[in-house]
């Protein structure tokens, strides 16, 4: 027996004061609503209705399960709406899970400004490396987003591309003067570098494209940190050659306390993405913050354009 149809049928009829007019209302069979009722009666083990050729009226049983129908049918109405209106707007909690580096030094602004913007919302960000072969339980760490640079690749999560960063070769002034020759990327292997790790399989091995196609090197890592924010300092320091997100070192290459590495070849740049669970529709809360997202970074010259 389905209860809550039967219930509703109920209801229906009551209401009417008609088999008739109930089952029209619910786009039944008048013998099948009349049988919604009888189903009822026998489960509770009481008449609900006084029938009769010209009349037909709730018992006392049927008044008082009456009420508790009404009382059932709105909350389940009220919880739907509710329910509706978070899939419809931003409302509950946002759970973000970001790259520590990017979350320090950006994103944080980012996540406090949606946070603002949607008071309804409780937002939560957690900064913390995500390894480019990474799988996330989404339910048992209560996760909504995880941003990171590189494809999870799952059929369970769906990815949106928030940009593409731009990645660059650099070293301090003071490192170069000192270290030799430097002319083509095969001389990176006579040079410290100070290397990415947890970016992607091979993380020694430096790419870059240039007018003879792209030149992949196995480079020594004299320093290593899973940290743009710490590699940028090693840079600064003078320990080596760093590959590194612009973002992390824009400003210094404006003032000049660090300069482009082999300016004829080129890093390639990463997609920065948004991964959530997979759903039959988005969650209003996690498309908002995407967008959001993307707009934010775009008004930003992350990707080194100058744009």
């Amino acid at each position: 027996m389905d209860r809550f149809r039967t219930m509703e049928s109920f209801v229906r009829v009551v209401r009417a004061g008609s088999f008739t007019i109930g089952a029209s209302q619910l786009g039944l069979s008048r013998a099948l609503v009349s049988r919604h009722v009888s189903d009822l009666e026998a489960h509770l083990g009481v008449r609900l209705l006084n029938r009769s050729t010209r009349s037909l009226a709730p018992t006392e049983e049927g008044t008082a399960y009456l009420e508790f129908c009404e009382k059932v049918l709105r909350e389940i109405e009220a919880s739907e709406r509710a329910i509706l209106h978070t899939r419809l707007e931003p409302a509950g909690t946002l759970k973000v899970l970001a790259p520590k580096s990017f979350g320090a030094m950006h994103l944080s602004d980012a996540v406090v400004g949606f946070a603002k913007a949607q008071p309804r919302l409780r937002v939560s960000l957690l900064l913390e490396n995500t390894p480019y072969r990474g799988t996330y339980d989404f339910a048992e760490r209560d996760l909504d987003v995880v941003l990171c640079f590189s494809t999870m690749r799952g059929s369970s999560v769906v990815e949106q591309k928030i940009a593409t960063l731009d990645w660059v070769l650099c070293a301090s002034p003071d490192y170069l003067a000192r270290a030799g020759k430097l002319t083509n990327p095969a001389d990176l292997t006579d040079h410290a570098c100070l290397v990415h790790v947890g970016v992607s399989p091979s993380d020694a091995v430096w790419r870059l494209s240039g007018a003879d196609g792209q030149i992949a090197v196995k480079v020594p890592a004299a320093f290593s940190s899973d940290s743009a924010f710490t590699l940028r300092k090693a840079a600064m320091a003078g320990l080596g050659i760093t590959m590194i997100p612009r973002y992390a070192v824009a400003d210094d290459l404006a003032s000049g306390a660090l300069v482009v590495v082999l300016p004829r070849y080129k890093v390639a740049p990463r997609p920065f993405l948004a991964v959530y669970s997979k759903a039959l529709v988005t969650p209003a809360k996690v498309q908002a913050f995407v967008d959001y997202l993307k707009t934010w970074i775009l008004e930003r010259d992350f990707d080194g354009t100058g744009a």
